[in-house]
């Protein structure tokens, strides 16, 4: 009879307490989704934006903005170190809330003299190259210090929990609805200010034109100036989220032997698995973010659409990037769809929207040009989701920092060479045959065939044979030690 009565009292909390700790909370989940907040802000105002001005308004060559982009990704080199020196030391009992703060921040403040130095280059003055360089240097540190700490805190605190992919999927959510949110607020400034100066939002003259572009290019040095205020809004939700380490905690990870970079490296490129989805990573980034810098040149050279009007090409790519994240993670929520699946689906639609803007390039269609636009933003989110996970799943205890520094840097390379090698085909294409239609259509098609490669580098991933051989090696390590 007592047996009867308490075994049911004594089950039931236990498997209530396991299902929580099964999952992260919701409210846990917020607090990582804010800090995106001002990695938006300043993604729309350089990427979406600025480089539209730069080389439409500005008349800088889009293989120079190319070089800009280059150079702020190519800091992302240092992202396994960091990850690295994070696994091992702490500042205040914590690893990686201090780094997302000092990172994103340095982004901001370097961007500040950025709309002040670029039109001193376009007058001709060739020495604010090399300050533009370095503002972009300090951009890319920042930027990859807190991008790679604040992925390694998502990895960690989601270790074991079901709901992982939901996380990742919130988080790169309210990403793009920032995105969005930010691109709208901008071309609104943008449309009240040429309407306060007397300019019809229908006119496409070239006096128009012009006039647009010196409004636009007055506004953006507040527009900069307002970065570092939003990135510190969206960093408070981020006090007391990390777990504090304790003394001997600390003690322990200090107590760990330093490696230099070229030993980082070498331990985790010498699995076959990490080397293969390495180079998987930057085959699908490259292919996917090949159109990043061009794609607002693309409507102003082809459509000749004003600046007010390409600004919403990333709120429309958004906004179809937000409607798959959403679905894809309510979907791998309730169905254990593969991560390699989505990932598959995602470079495949994206394909499709890559097509679809080629011919919109030859064609002068308006319709196939949004039409691709929408489709490339859903393939685009539902890639991120099936990628991203992998990238979480692909780390090991003790390694996260430097496996996900690892990851991180394939995408930012990437990232950077496909913008300067955009710019660059652009920019020969138009020298060489003058026609603007078929430059744009060449960076497209260049785009799906290396949407295929990445495809077919995906089929030899396999999540769980690199984390037995990595288990396996740091097992020799330990005994060697």
């Amino acid at each position: 009879m007592s047996l009867s009565i308490t075994k049911p009292r004594s089950v039931k909390p236990k498997a209530d307490s396991a299902g929580k700790a099964d999952v992260l909370p919701f409210h846990k989940t917020l607090r990582l989704m804010i800090p995106k907040l001002g990695v938006a802000y300043l993604f729309v105002l350089l990427l979406s934006v600025y480089n539209r001005i730069m080389i439409t308004e500005l008349k800088i060559g889009a293989v120079v903005v190319g070089l800009l982009y280059l150079t702020y990704n190519a800091m992302n080199i240092f992202q396994v170190s960091n990850g690295r020196l994070a696994d091992r030391r702490t500042l205040f009992g914590l690893r990686r809330t201090p780094l997302m703060f000092m990172g994103i921040m340095l982004s901001a403040g370097s961007l500040i003299a950025l709309p002040h130095v670029a039109p001193l280059f376009a007058k001709g003055d060739t020495s604010a190259l090399v300050l533009m360089l370095l503002i972009m240097m300090g951009f890319g540190m920042g930027f990859a210090m807190n991008g790679d700490s604040h992925n390694t805190l998502i990895a960690e605190m989601t270790e074991g929990k079901k709901n992982r992919p939901g996380v990742v999927s919130a988080v790169w959510l309210f990403q793009m609805v920032c995105i969005v949110g930010s691109g709208i607020a901008v071309s609104i400034i943008l449309r009240n200010a040429e309407t306060k100066a007397g300019i019809d939002a229908l006119c496409k003259t070239a006096e128009c034109v012009a006039a647009r572009g010196q409004i636009a290019l007055g506004l953006m040095p507040s527009l900069f100036m307002a970065g570092p205020i939003v990135c510190l809004l969206g960093l408070l939700p981020l006090i007391g989220l990390e777990p504090r380490l304790s003394r001997d905690q600390i003690k322990t990870l200090q107590a760990r032997p330093a490696l230099n970079l070229k030993q980082a490296y070498t331990r985790i490129f010498s699995n076959s698995q990490t080397r293969v989805f390495f180079f998987f990573v930057f085959v699908a980034i490259f292919s996917l973010f090949l159109q990043d810098d061009i794609l607002e040149p693309f409507g102003g050279d082809v459509f000749k659409l004003a600046a007010s009007s390409t600004s919403q090409f990333q709120p429309i790519m958004g906004g179809a990037t937000i409607v798959a994240m959403f679905l894809v993670g309510i979907i791998a929520s309730r169905w254990p769809i593969p991560k390699r699946t989505i990932a598959n689906i995602g470079a495949v639609i994206s394909l499709i929207g890559f097509a679809l803007l080629a011919i919109s390039a030859m064609t002068h269609q308006l319709p196939l040009l949004y039409g691709g636009m929408v489709t490339l933003g859903f393939g685009m989110g539902t890639f991120n989701i099936g990628a991203l996970s992998m990238m979480m799943d692909m780390t090991v205890p003790g390694e996260t920092g430097s496996l996900m520094g690892a990851w991180g840097m394939s995408q930012a390379l990437a990232n950077g060479m496909s913008q300067f090698v955009g710019g660059g085909i652009r920019d020969a294409g138009i020298a060489l045959t003058g026609n603007y239609e078929a430059s744009y259509a060449s960076i497209f098609c260049t785009s799906i065939v290396l949407c295929i490669v990445a495809v077919n580098l995906m089929a030899r991933v396999d999540v769980q044979k690199f984390r037995s051989m990595t288990r396996e090696q740091l097992g020799l390590a330990i005994e060697a030690a």
